[in-house]
């Protein structure tokens, strides 16, 4: 199977930003997602000049003290100044209270700050999958095609992850709606890795998953310091020689493989 392993939340740390490269230089973390407001953005790009192989993606937020501007009337809580937390931001989403120029404007600051230092960017998503929510979704989409960004990160969910009958029919969806538009892969695995008691189970989903062989499909990770749970996981020689027997690639590498997901290689025009 092909397979794309992602870290969110570049920039966020220090013990984030070492955690993905040290997964990426032990041939399992392919692609990351960096924060362009983190609070280790700029060690962020350091360590990212030394690791050419490693894909990058924008980490786009819409919650949290993450914001590029400060003059939004709907986006930012008074009391602070910056973003509502997430809970706070999903209620506003739900009921479209946020202005999308506003949201396609703090998208493109986020953008064009990586892209002013050099990043070539291969896909985008969102902390806390804010774009699961359609009107995210599409300004992700419209900022994609301002920016030329092929590929956007499916909400469709593994079947080893089955929230429920409606929550996989809206997921996909969400996914179909997302092709028609620019190009996404297969969906989404999220090791949902807690403790390191249940790690034969782990391995075992792990397995399933990469055995299903349907299309490509993201492995998202965040790792957090060498002590977490997932990273001890992923570092293991069991799953990084499970991982060797299959195709680990990043998004910029994807216009070789154009059956994929049934998507198109570029994005249609803005």
């Amino acid at each position: 199977m092909k397979v794309i392993v992602n870290a969110d939340d570049m920039g966020m740390s220090d013990e984030v930003n070492q955690s993905i490269i040290k997964l990426h230089q032990k041939g399992v973390v392919s692609s990351t997602s960096l924060m362009a407001n983190g609070p280790r953005f700029n060690e962020a790009l350091e360590l990212l000049s030394q690791e050419p192989e490693l894909g990058v993606g924008v980490h786009l937020c819409l919650d949290g003290n993450y914001n590029s501007a400060r003059d939004y009337v709907s986006l930012l809580d008074p009391a602070n100044n910056t973003f509502y937390n997430k809970e706070e931001a999903i209620s506003r989403i739900r009921r479209s209270a946020f202005d999308k120029d506003e949201i396609y404007r703090e998208f493109s600051l986020q953008i064009e700050k990586i892209l002013d230092h050099g990043i070539r960017v291969s896909q985008l998503d969102t902390h806390h999958h804010l774009h699961l929510y359609f009107p995210v979704l599409s300004q992700v989409i419209r900022v994609a095609k301002k920016y030329k960004i092929s590929y956007i990160r499916s909400q469709r969910l593994s079947s080893c992850l089955s929230k429920g009958y409606l929550n996989n029919l809206y997921r996909y969806m969400h996914h179909l709606y997302l092709n028609m538009q620019l190009n996404s892969v297969q969906g989404y695995y999220d090791p949902e890795i807690e403790n390191c008691s249940g790690n034969e189970t782990n391995f075992t989903r792990l397995e399933k998953m990469l055995a299903s062989g349907r299309g490509i499909m993201e492995i998202m990770l965040h790792p957090v310091g060498e002590d977490d749970p997932e990273t001890s996981f992923f570092s293991s020689q069991e799953v990084q020689q499970l991982l060797s027997r299959h195709t680990i690639l990043n998004y910029s590498q994807l216009s070789s493989f154009p059956n994929h997901s049934g998507a198109r290689v570029a994005p249609k025009s803005a």
